[in-house]
Order: C-alpha cells, then structure tokens, then sequence
C-alpha cells in the first residue's frame, strides 16, 4: 500500500467516532454485573480485561470473582449505544457533548439492573 493512502487510512481512522454508550461486564456463574459507560466501548473491554488479567482491578470483588472464575464465566454487552449526530471528529474537545451524555444513562442503567449486592459488584449510593 503506498504511503499517502496509508497515512489517509490512518487519519480517517483517528478522526472516526468509536462506539459510545453504556456496557455491562456480566458473570455468566452468579449472574452479577458491573455497568459503566464510555466514549470508546472497544477500548474499555481491553482496558478492564488487561487491568482484571494483572491482578489491578478497582472494583475488587469482581477482580476476585475473575480470579476465581476466570475470563471465559465473563461477557461483556452493549446495553446503550449513542448515535453521533456526525460521521467524522475534525476535533476531540467535539466529544464533550457525549461525554455529558454518558453519566444520565449510566444511571438509567443502574437503576434498571440494579446491580448491587448479589446482584453486582457496584455498591449502593448513600442517601
């Protein structure tokens, strides 16, 4: 492949929306779940199996049911996607409208699912 195209390829990539939304790593052995949300639902996927897979998880009781379990009791799914309003990011800082987006659903979600508990690995919210 000629270089101009590689580097045309490249930039489209940078500058192309990843999904958006909120997610559920779900325990398919207790049917606990952990819900969060973000701008590149790709990348958290990695991101939480690399920090769960050395041992440096935050949420410590899902990084005990990984170790006692393992990867393949774990699924991770899209509960809510956000539809870019366009196809292209010329500028990162066009993000911030998602961003603010993100916290309300995450909070739908939680509510829905309830994942508190036996249910989950989030802690309930103090009144």
């Amino acid at each position: 492949m000629e270089k101009a195209r590689r580097k045309e390829l490249g930039y489209n990539y940078a500058h192309s929306h990843r999904p958006m939304g909120v997610y559920r790593i779900f325990n398919t052995k207790n049917d606990k779940s952990y819900v969060g949300s973000s701008l590149n639902l790709d990348g958290v996927w990695n991101k939480h199996k690399f920090m769960l897979g050395i041992d440096n998880h935050d949420n410590k009781q899902l990084l005990e049911d990984w170790r006692k379990y393992g990867e393949e009791a774990f699924r991770f799914e899209i509960l809510e996607q956000i539809k870019p309003e366009e196809d292209f990011v010329a500028d990162v800082t066009e993000l911030a409208k998602y961003k603010k987006v993100l916290p309300e659903m995450e909070s739908k979600w939680l509510e829905q699912l309830s994942p508190y508990g036996e249910r989950g690995y989030h802690k309930p919210k103090q009144a």
